[in-house]
């Protein structure tokens, strides 16, 4: 099982425009929401692929809701996402007919308590031992430690060596987890 981690998960909503101008107002078409967040992202493309995902992270509220529900309908896809009080997060993406161009707003996400991160961490610390790979990906949501993806890898490596990939490097220690490769 490959494991994606989305500590700042989104509910990622497209609006289209004939043309996007600044300073005025526009009339939207249907808009299209979806699960986002780029762990949630992998995990889709994973999952799509044929691979056995579980996708863990912190969800919360009513948008929080909504990317669990939209998660439950990919095929191949375990949600096991760790409940928040905050809101989960929303991104806004503003289409332009005319050119192709896009603005995209992205809210910074729900304030995580100290005993929210650790209920996190604990239930990583389960998830991680099913797992063969560990993805690590996105932004942190406030209230999380700066050095939490390494926090992670490091509870990874005591498991027994899990490959754990992020491209969060700077603010990891290391990319892999010490141990066996294969």
């Amino acid at each position: 099982m490959i494991l994606t981690v989305t500590l700042n998960a989104a509910l990622d909503v497209a609006y289209g425009v004939d043309s996007l101008r600044p300073r005025t107002s526009h009339r939207v078409g249907a808009g299209h929401r979806r699960a986002g967040g780029k762990g949630v992202n992998v995990a889709r493309v994973l999952a799509g692929r044929g691979r056995a995902v579980t996708v863990t992270g912190l969800v919360g509220g009513p948008a929080g809701a909504l990317v669990r529900e939209d998660l439950r309908a990919v095929h191949g896809l375990r949600d096991a996402l760790v409940p928040v009080s905050g809101e989960s997060r929303r991104t806004v993406t503003v289409v332009s007919g005319g050119d192709g161009d896009a603005t995209v707003s992205n809210e910074r996400g729900p304030q995580v308590s100290a005993s929210e991160w650790r209920a996190f961490a604990g239930r990583f610390a389960e998830l991680v031992r099913e797992a063969s790979v560990v993805a690590l990906c996105g932004s942190l949501p406030p209230g999380l430690p700066s050095d939490a993806y390494a926090q992670l890898v490091a509870r990874a490596a005591e498991t027994g060596g899990r490959r754990c990939w992020t491209p969060a490097a700077p603010r990891c220690s290391t990319r892999r987890a010490p141990g066996p490769t294969s």
